[in-house]
């Protein structure tokens, strides 16, 4: 025999099971919080175990070997004197080899047709630095040296050996 329900028997089974619903969350994911509300007893507390020692895991700051940290007050601090080294000096580069070797070709080579094919040669060496070298600019300086035979700028038709067969 069926019969209908209640609103009375419908509330009592919604309240239960939303009882039943918050006691099964509680429990699961507010067990330490519910166990500090509840008093303890003495013969409920367990012995404790003794754990290994903690591990650093990354160490502690060390500085440097050979450095050291010096009182603030022994630091002694004077005016900057002058160096001999001009700003205006930069570094020798590629393009300024490329130039004194040019410069020792001219001189060993003779006649300015051999100069001028070993020349290419010699820029087929210099090739892995064709980012650095400025072809336009390393004719123009090397038009301004004293060689054994005169250059002009139509004679320095200069490229880079991978232009030659593009």
């Amino acid at each position: 025999m069926l019969h209908a329900i209640s609103w009375q028997q419908y509330m009592t089974a919604v309240l239960l099971l939303t009882a039943a619903w918050y006691t099964y969350v509680g429990l699961t994911y507010y067990r330490p919080e519910l166990r500090n509300l509840l008093p303890k007893k003495a013969a409920d507390t367990m012995p404790l175990v003794a754990l290994a020692p903690m591990r650093a895991v990354i160490g502690g700051i060390q500085p440097d070997a050979g450095t050291a940290s010096a009182d603030p007050d022994e630091l002694i601090f004077s005016p900057g004197e002058p160096d001999d080294i001009s700003e205006a000096t930069l570094p020798k580069g590629p393009s300024d080899d490329l130039l004194a070797e040019a410069i020792t070709l001219a001189g060993a080579s003779g006649t300015k047709a051999d100069f001028l094919s070993l020349l290419q040669v010699l820029l087929d060496k210099y090739e892995i630095y064709r980012d650095e070298i400025s072809l336009p600019a390393f004719t123009a300086e090397l038009l301004t040296q004293q060689l054994p035979f005169e250059l002009f700028e139509h004679d320095l038709d200069l490229h880079w050996p991978a232009e030659n067969y593009a």
